[in-house]
């Protein structure tokens, strides 16, 4: 059975995002993550610096 191009593209989709998965689930387990507000203060304290 051929695999269509569609199918393909589908399937390498659902790789990437399963490997980002697994990258995230790594980065929780280890303690690599940050509270949001906290990330987004930074997000937003670079923007500002940039502008300015």
């Amino acid at each position: 059975m051929a695999l269509g191009l569609q199918n393909y593209y589908q399937i390498k989709s659902e790789v990437e995002l399963f490997r980002t998965l697994s990258e995230a689930e790594e980065n929780v387990r280890v303690g690599r993550v940050a509270p949001i507000q906290e990330t987004f203060d930074d997000i937003r304290s670079k923007l500002l610096e940039m502008k300015n």
